[in-house]
């Protein structure tokens, strides 16, 4: 929520760009479900949650080095397209991982749901954070980007600063949604392996 009102008082001409306000909902309304579920979390610890927060983290590292490769990095093109698909394939596996892994552990789905639950979430706000702060920070740097200039070119923004902030925006708001479908793709996947695996011996 900091982020977005750090960006709207900074920078308000981002609200005069298409689909502003269906962003900045959908933001706002998925912030507020991450924190109702870190908030229910933390009166509630179980055994999956451990779990989902690492993987989660590891997810959200390989996602934000993927951006990071893809904006101020400024690589060489076949680098920056190899390091990049290979950051998102790693933060794809690492974010379903750990329903799986929560299921191979415990045997059990609930558990499997959770840890995929807070992998989505972890890695959700980790990238969201890491993508808008990073923006802020290297906006002259992003700015000398020639295939950003060619997108702010065809695009209806009112100015460069406003195309990347707001560009950013819907970018990590997509994330927040992305993420915590991934997690929730491992966590059934981890709830369907322990149909097929023996219960521990109680």
């Amino acid at each position: 929520m900091v982020l977005i009102l750090v960006s709207s008082l900074r920078y308000p001409a981002i609200f005069r760009l298409p689909g502003a306000g269906l962003v900045l909902t959908l933001t706002v309304v998925m912030l507020l479900g991450y924190a109702a579920c870190g908030l229910w979390a933390l009166r509630h610890p179980a055994a999956g949650h451990q779990t989902g927060l690492a993987w989660g983290a590891l997810a959200g590292a390989m996602w934000s080095a993927e951006i990071w490769c893809g904006g101020p990095a400024k690589l060489p093109h076949s680098a920056e397209q190899a390091l990049g698909a290979s950051f998102v394939v790693l933060a794809v596996v690492a974010t379903v991982t750990a329903g799986v892994l929560a299921a191979a552990r415990t045997r059990r789905a609930g558990p499997a749901w959770q840890a995929g639950l807070f992998s989505g979430l972890a890695s959700g706000v980790i990238v969201y954070a890491f993508a808008v702060i990073m923006t802020l920070c290297t906006l002259p740097i992003l700015a000398s980007r020639s295939d950003y200039q060619a997108q702010f070119a065809r695009s209806h923004a009112p100015g460069m600063t406003a195309y990347l902030v707001g560009d950013v925006l819907a970018a990590a708001a997509a994330h927040l949604v992305i993420n915590l479908a991934l997690g929730l793709l491992g966590g059934g996947l981890g709830a369907l392996t322990t149909r097929r695996l023996p219960h521990p011996a109680t």
